[in-house]
Formats: C-alpha cells, sequence, structure tokens
C-alpha cells in the first residue's frame, strides 16, 4: 500500500494538509511533523477521516507538541528524554483515539539538537557518551515497544541520515544512530525491531561514508519491511519528487514486494507530489512483475 506523508505539503495546520490530499483522492495519509499545534488537532483528525474515508498511520514528529523539542530517545538530558517518551506515549494515546494501528519512529542519536538545526549544518557542543546513549536509546524503545504491543499498535524504526557537512563537522565521528548496514546491524543485537528503511536516507549516508549504495540495498533487502521513498543529490536529503531512471528508484523496484508499505515522503507542489504517486504506483508494478 502506498502512503503520502503529511510533511510532503508545508503548512501549519494538519487539517488543511490532510484536506488538499484528499482533494486528489489521496486516502493513505502518514501524519508527520511540520505543522503546529492546536487544540481541535484529534477532533479534526476523526472528522477528516470520517468525511473523506480516510486511512492513517503516525510518524516520528507528530502529533506536534505544544512547546517544540527534537525528540531523541537516546538523549542523555533527563529533560528531553523524559519528553520523548511521553511524545510517543501521547502518540498511542492519539492512535487509539483515531483507529489507527502503526507508528513508526526515529532512531536516536548521541548529539543535542535544536528546533532550528533540523536538517541543517549541527553544531557539536553536546555529544553524549556512546553506551549510555545506546542504553537509553533501548531502554525507552522496549518501553514504547510494549505499549504498541499491549494496545495492538504496530511499531516501526526508521534509520537515520548523516551528510557529508555534518560529518566533517564532528571530525569523521558518526554521530547518528542506524544510518548504514552495520550500525543497522548493530542496532538489531540490541533489541527487535521492523525496519522501516528511508531510502534517501540511505542514499546520503552512503556517500558520506563513502560506501556503496546498491550494496548496502541488497544487505539490507530482507530485513525491510516498510519503505520511505524520495530522490535526492546523495549530498543531503533533499526530498525532491521521483525522477525515472534515478538510483533510488532503481533500487526500490528491486527491494519493493506486497508486503510493503509505502510512504512517499517527496516534498513539492501538488503536481509534483501527484507525478511522484504515479511514478511510485508504476514503480510498484514493475517490482511485482519482475
Amino acid at each position: 500500500m502506498l502512503y503520502v506523508s503529511s510533511s510532503c505539503i508545508k503548512g501549519k495546520n494538519i487539517a488543511d494538509i490532510i484536506c488538499r490530499l484528499a482533494e486528489q483522492d489521496v486516502k493513505n495519509i502518514e501524519l508527520s511533523g511540520g505543522t503546529g499545534y492546536y487544540s481541535e488537532l484529534k477532533n479534526d483528525l476523526i472528522n477528516l477521516k470520517q468525511f473523506w474515508n480516510l486511512n492513517y498511520v503516525c510518524h516520528a514528529y507528530f502529533p506536534p507538541p505544544k512547546n517544540p523539542f527534537v525528540v531523541n530517545l537516546a538523549s542523555c538530558n533527563d529533560d528531553i528524554y523524559q519528553q520523548s517518551i511521553e511524545h510517543y506515549m501521547h502518540c498511542i494515546e492519539l492512535l487509539k483515539r483515531i483507529n489507527s494501528r502503526v507508528l513508526s519512529i526515529h532512531a536516536g542519536f548521541l548529539i543535542e539538537i535544536g528546533t532550528t538545526e533540523i536538517g541543517n549544518k549541527l553544531n557539536h557542543n553536546i555529544v553524549y557518551e556512546e553506551k549510555e546513549s545506546y542504553d537509553r536509546f533501548c531502554k525507552a524503545y522496549d518501553k514504547i515497544a510494549k505499549s504498541c504491543a499491549d494496545n495492538g499498535i504496530e511499531l516501526f524504526l526508521e534509520n537515520n541520515v548523516l551528510n557529508t557537512e555534518n560529518y566533517k563537522e564532528f571530525e569523521y565521528q558518526n554521530y547518528m544512530m542506524m544510518t548504514d548496514y552495520d550500525s543497522i546491524l548493530k542496532m538489531k543485537e540490541q533489541i527487535e525491531f521492523q525496519l522501516l528503511l528511508d531510502l534517501g536516507h540511505l542514499h546520503v549516508s552512503s556517500k558520506t561514508l563513502g560506501l556503496n549504495y546498491t550494496e548496502e540495498c541488497a544487505k539490507l533487502r530482507k530485513y525491510v519491511k516498510w519503505i520511505h521513498l524520495s530522490d535526492n543529490n546523495g549530498i543531503i536529503d533533499e526530498h525532491k519528487p521521483l525522477k525515472r531512471n534515478s538510483v533510488i528508484l532503481e533500487e526500490f523496484i528491486k527491494m519493493y514486494h506486497t508486503d510493503i508499505n509505502v510512504t512517499l515522503e517527496t516534498v513539492g507542489e501538488m503536481e509534483d507530489i501527484i507525478s511522484s504517486i504515479e511514478l511510485a504506483e508504476a514503480s510498484m508494478v514493475m517490482a511485482k512483475e519482475e
């Protein structure tokens, strides 16, 4: 099944974004970050779901918190750590209320990131000790996973992106969890999880780390349970519309099968999003025929 991320469209109000997608006959929507908090959000989600006959899943930074912060389950800052756990517990309660049963979350990172730094150059003033961060992340993940299991919610864990600029800034130390095959397998040795593989993230991280993208995809193929799909230049995570014959789309066709759900994360004008939907759907058909 193909979902479209709400983050494909820039806007402050999630209800407006959902309406714009639904008007284009997009029925499967992944609720994601990029919008602001408001008191009637839950009611709007329920009403819009009923009116348009929508299917929701929830990802990472949704619902938006009243006071924005960067969610990090590996944080060694106690306040951020507890806020991050509470964010996902709140998300689980939201999923129950809107009758949705899928949650995907990000792997952690070993640094402190401010809300203005997301997607930009990061500072390295605060870097956590690796073992402590991994221990914290695994403990938090297990708690969230148990709550999901108790409430009949499927949980997926997404790989992070490491770009060259930030890799250099941190003196070629990988401060992100789960950026490539080796680090994803490292996490699998510590916790059980279903892998959400962001092919755009992996493309950038592979280039940054000097790895062969095609080989990384091939090694991870058997672990993939969900895919995030967008295009980029291999330097930064651009969330560009899909392009025919791009290496990311080529790897998607090799990897996709009917047991995998897919989320389109291409940011742009509506015509770009519709074009990417059509190309993703055609690629899914092509993959089934091979």
